[in-house]
């Protein structure tokens, strides 16, 4: 069986994603990151040398998270519809689990923007081919010339924006926690139709 007891580096990392998380990259302090795992500062130091270090660490277990199934599901033998259909899905239901993601990695982002570049080659995503390979697909499937930097786009913030204004969502129209989770259930279906049926209607202009 499995040790369920976390190492001493897991503690240390676990406590630095609620930190960060919170507080972003300015704001978080190593002192606090020990205080939150529970462990003597220098040991914080010991496992990752410094703040640079820990955040990049926990930056890359978000953006992985978050980015995972991308390049898989892009770039894999389905048709085009049935990739968005399973993107959409897939990212509804983690980002629902996992609110703080999006904010975090952008916040991260404009804080160290250079990490971007890193993450693309350590994950072996390369925006390049896979806006190529759904130009390809959209234009054989569909019969489509169209940019694909935009359709990934909308597809991308019709699946992020929803969970990010989730507080503002329930503010303006007063849904419960239920209701905000129908809501992102009743997404997975109606944003791949929405998306689908934008592309037949710029095939009719």
């Amino acid at each position: 069986m499995e040790n369920p007891v976390k190492t001493t580096e897991e503690r240390i990392l676990e406590a630095a994603k609620r930190v960060f998380h919170a507080k972003g990259y300015d704001g978080a302090r190593m002192q606090e990151i020990a205080d939150e795992a529970g462990v003597n500062k220098s040991l914080v130091h010991y496992y990752y040398r410094n703040k640079d270090n820990i955040f990049q660490a926990v930056f890359e277990d978000a953006f992985a998270q978050l980015i995972a199934a991308l390049n898989e599901i892009f770039i894999s033998e389905r048709t085009f519809p049935s990739k968005i259909e399973t993107f959409i899905s897939y990212y509804v239901t983690f980002l629902s689990k996992n609110p703080y993601l999006p904010l975090f990695i952008l916040n991260g982002l404009y804080e160290k923007p250079e990490q971007i570049k890193t993450m693309f080659e350590k994950i072996h995503l390369s925006p390049d081919h896979l806006m190529q390979q759904i130009h390809l697909q959209v234009k054989e499937e569909l019969n489509l010339d169209i940019d694909p930097f935009h359709i990934f786009i909308n597809i991308l913030a019709l699946s992020i924006f929803p969970v990010v204004a989730r507080p503002l969502i329930q503010t303006i129209f007063g849904f419960s926690n239920e209701q905000i989770g129908q809501f992102y259930e009743e997404r997975k279906t109606v944003v791949p139709e929405f998306i689908l049926n934008a592309l037949k209607g710029y095939e009719k202009r």
